[in-house]
C-alpha cells in the first residue's frame, strides 16, 4: 500500500511538472509573438508596402514603363532600403489610402498629403519634408477671376477628401457665394475647367506648376493663399516606424539626398 502511494506520489509530481514546462513555453511563445514589432512584420513580409495616390510630379505612372515614379516614389524607396526590403507601391483614389493605412494594409502614406489637425486625430505624422500651399486657377484668357473675392456666382472645382475641399467649403463658410463640385482625381476638374464645364480650380501650387508645363491654356492667380508642410502618414503609435521615417529625412536632409530629390522632381516645373 504504501508503494502504492508512492507511485501516485512520483506520477502527481512529473504531471506537475509536465504542465509548468508547458506553461513555460506557451508564456514565451506568446511573449515572443508579442515582442514582434511593425517592422519585423514588414521584414517578415520582404517588403515595405506605400499607399499613394497619382499626383505629379510626386507620384505618377512613367509614360514609358508605366511604373510608378516621382519624388514620393523615391522617398519611399529610401524608407524601404533603410528597413532592409523592396517597396511595392499602392496606387488609389486619395479618399482610400487613410482607411488602408488604418486597417494594415499598407505601412505608410505618402502623397503630397498635407498635414492637418483633423488628419493627426487618426493619423502620426512625421516631420515634414516640404512646403507648398493652395492656388486659384483659373483658364489662360479669363480677366475676370483675379482672387478668391472674384468667385461670386462661381463653380469651383477640388479633389474630393483633399486640403483642395477643405479650403472651398472654410470660403463658403465664411460666406463665399460658390459652388462647390468635387472630383475623385484633380486631373478630371482641371480638364473641366478648360473645357469651360466649372469656372475655377483650387489645386496646390507644386502640383499645378507641372500641370501647367503640359496645359498653357491654364494659369495660376496670385500667390498661395494657404501655406501647409507635406508629410508622411504612419499608424497611429506606431512610434518605431515614425522614427525610421525621421532618421531618413533627417539623413537625406544632412547628406544632401532631399535637395537632389527637389533638384530632380521638382526645379523643372518651378522653372517652367
Amino acid at each position: 500500500m504504501k508503494k502504492h502511494k508512492k507511485i501516485v506520489g512520483i506520477f502527481s509530481v512529473l504531471l506537475l511538472l509536465m504542465f509548468l514546462v508547458a506553461g513555460c513555453g506557451q508564456s514565451s511563445t506568446t511573449k515572443t509573438a508579442a515582442k514582434e514589432s511593425h517592422i519585423d512584420q514588414i521584414k517578415k513580409a520582404g517588403k515595405l508596402v506605400l499607399a499613394t495616390g497619382d499626383y505629379r510630379p510626386f507620384e505618377y505612372h512613367d509614360e514609358k514603363t508605366n511604373k510608378m515614379v516621382g519624388y514620393d516614389i523615391d522617398l519611399a524607396a529610401a524608407i524601404a532600403k533603410k528597413i532592409g526590403v523592396p517597396l511595392e507601391v499602392k496606387e488609389m483614389q486619395f479618399t482610400s489610402l487613410i482607411p488602408t493605412l488604418q486597417n494594415g494594409q499598407a505601412d505608410l502614406v505618402i502623397a503630397a498629403m498635407y498635414i492637418t489637425d483633423e488628419r493627426k486625430k487618426v493619423v502620426d505624422f512625421a516631420d515634414p519634408y516640404m512646403d507648398t500651399g493652395m492656388v486659384l486657377v483659373v483658364k489662360a484668357g479669363d480677366t475676370t477671376i483675379k482672387s478668391t473675392k472674384d468667385l461670386d456666382g462661381k463653380v469651383v472645382g477640388v479633389k474630393a477628401g483633399a486640403t483642395s475641399e477643405k479650403v472651398a467649403q472654410d470660403l463658403k463658410a465664411q460666406g463665399a457665394n460658390i459652388t462647390i463640385k468635387s472630383y475623385k482625381e484633380t486631373v478630371d476638374y482641371l480638364l473641366d475647367m478648360e473645357n469651360g464645364r466649372i469656372d475655377a480650380c483650387i489645386n496646390d501650387l507644386l502640383n499645378q506648376l507641372e500641370y501647367n508645363k503640359t496645359h498653357p491654356n491654364v494659369k495660376i492667380v496670385g500667390t498661395p493663399f494657404t501655406k501647409a508642410s507635406l508629410g508622411i502618414a504612419v499608424k497611429q503609435g506606431d512610434k518605431e516606424m515614425l522614427d525610421i521615417v525621421n532618421s531618413v529625412l533627417k539623413e537625406m536632409k544632412q547628406n544632401g539626398e532631399a535637395d537632389k530629390l527637389y533638384q530632380k522632381w521638382l526645379m523643372s516645373a518651378k522653372q517652367s
